[in-house]
C-alpha cells in the first residue's frame, strides 16, 4: 500500500469527502433552479437521520456555488444566527458591490429584540433584521446578484429561526432573488412544519434522504480503488457494499479504513477488519447520540425490538414492554418520526440506522 494517492474517503462530520456518493440528483436539482425563478426547488428542506449526509450536501453545494455569481450565506440554526447572516451579507457583499458596502463598517446587536446596529456613512443606525436584510438584498438585486441561504441543523427551538423564516417569506413575496436550502433531523424538521407561524414552509420542496443503493456504492468503491490500482478479490466488492447498507457515514468509514490498511487485492478478511473498526466509530458517533436523546420509554421500545433477529411485530413489542397497543403506538410514531425505525410491512417494524440491533444488544 505504498505510494498510493491520498485517501478520498472522509468520515469526518461536516466535511465534503472527495468520494461523495449517491447525492448528485439532489445537488443538481438545487443548483439548476438558480436560473428559474419559479422552480419549487428554490426553497428546499432536506431531512435525514444522523450520518445520512445532510451537512455534506450543504458543503458540496457551497463549494459548487463559489464559482458562480451569487452571495452565499452559510450558517447553523442557533442563537446568534441573525447576526451571523447580516455579518456575512455585509462582509461578502463588498466582493460584489464594493462601492455600496464599503460604507457598512460592522453589525452589532441592537438594544431591543432583533434590532441590529450598523454604522453607515459615519452614522449609526439601528433597525430590525428584516429592514437590514431587505436593504442589503435590494442593492444586490440591482446588480442581478442572487443570494443563497444554506442553513444547517434547523429547528424551531429558537425565536431567531422563526424570525429568519418569516423574513424569508416576505423576501419571496417582494420578488427578491433568494434561494433557501435547510437541513435538519426528521423530528426537528417536523416541528418546524407544524409550527403555526411557519406554515408556509409546508409548500417547500422536501427531500427525505434515503440510504444509497448498494449497487451504486459498489460501483463507486470499484472506481475509487481502481484509480489507485487497488483491486478486490472475487465477490469482495459486493461484500463491502452490502456491509455499508448504503448508509453514507458508514460508506465513508469503510472506504477510509480499507484504503488505509487493506492489502492489494482486498480480501474478505480486510473487509471484516474494516467493518469492525467502522462499527466502533458508528456506535460512538451516531448510535450513542441517538440513544442518549431518547426517553426511557423510547429506549424500552427499541430494546424490545432488538430481541428479534429480523423485523419486529408491533403487537409483540407492546406485550414485551407491558403496555396496551394504543399507548405503545405513541412511541412507535415518535421513533418513526425521528427516523430511527420504519414500518417494513403491515404491523411490522425495522431499524433504520445500520447495525442498530447489534448496538442495542451490546447495551
Amino acid at each position: 500500500m505504498n505510494n498510493i494517492p491520498e485517501n478520498p474517503f472522509n468520515p469526518q462530520f461536516g466535511k465534503r469527502p472527495s468520494e461523495f456518493i449517491g447525492r448528485d440528483i439532489i445537488i443538481n436539482d438545487f443548483l439548476q433552479c438558480m436560473s428559474s425563478p419559479n422552480d419549487p426547488n428554490r426553497t428546499t428542506i432536506i431531512t435525514g437521520i444522523r450520518g445520512s449526509g445532510k451537512t455534506a450536501i450543504l458543503a458540496d453545494i457551497h463549494q459548487s456555488l463559489e464559482s458562480k455569481k451569487c452571495l452565499i450565506v452559510d450558517v447553523t440554526a442557533k442563537d446568534g444566527m441573525l447576526l451571523d447572516i447580516l455579518d456575512i451579507c455585509v462582509r461578502d457583499g463588498k466582493r460584489w458591490l464594493p462601492g455600496v458596502f464599503d460604507e457598512f463598517t460592522g453589525v452589532t446587536f441592537g438594544a431591543l429584540g432583533f434590532s441590529f446596529g450598523v454604522t453607515r456613512k459615519n452614522r449609526h443606525e439601528e433597525h430590525g433584521f428584516r429592514y437590514w436584510l431587505t436593504d442589503i438584498l435590494s442593492a444586490l438585486k440591482k446588480k442581478n446578484i442572487p443570494i443563497v441561504f444554506l442553513i444547517d441543523e434547523v429547528h424551531n427551538d429558537t425565536a431567531e429561526m422563526r424570525e429568519f423564516a418569516t423574513t424569508y417569506q416576505h423576501l419571496v413575496r417582494e420578488n427578491m432573488d433568494v434561494m433557501l436550502l435547510m437541513a435538519g433531523l426528521p423530528s426537528s424538521v417536523q416541528d418546524i412544519l407544524n409550527d403555526k407561524v411557519l406554515t408556509f414552509l409546508r409548500r417547500s420542496h422536501r427531500v427525505q434522504l434515503e440510504n444509497i443503493d448498494v449497487r451504486v456504492v459498489a460501483i463507486a468503491y470499484g472506481n475509487a480503488f481502481e484509480k489507485a490500482k487497488i483491486f478486490f478479490e472475487s465477490d469482495v466488492l459486493e461484500q463491502v457494499a452490502r456491509a455499508s447498507e448504503g448508509y453514507p457515514y458508514l460508506v465513508q468509514l469503510l472506504g477510509f479504513y480499507l484504503w488505509k490498511s487493506a492489502d492489494n487485492p482486498i480480501t474478505a478478511k480486510d473487509v471484516d477488519q474494516a467493518l469492525t473498526k467502522s462499527k466502533i466509530e458508528l456506535f460512538k458517533n451516531v448510535h450513542d447520540l441517538i440513544f442518549h436523546e431518547l426517553s426511557q420509554k423510547d429506549r424500552d421500545f427499541l430494546m424490545a425490538m432488538s430481541k428479534d433477529s429480523a423485523e419486529s411485530s408491533f403487537g409483540e413489542i407492546a406485550a414485551r414492554i407491558k403496555v396496551n397497543s394504543s399507548y405503545a403506538s405513541r412511541y412507535r410514531q415518535r421513533l418513526i418520526t425521528a427516523g430511527i425505525i420504519y414500518s417494513s410491512s403491515y404491523g411490522k417494524l425495522a431499524f433504520s440506522p445500520p447495525y442498530m440491533r447489534e448496538y442495542l444488544l451490546e447495551k
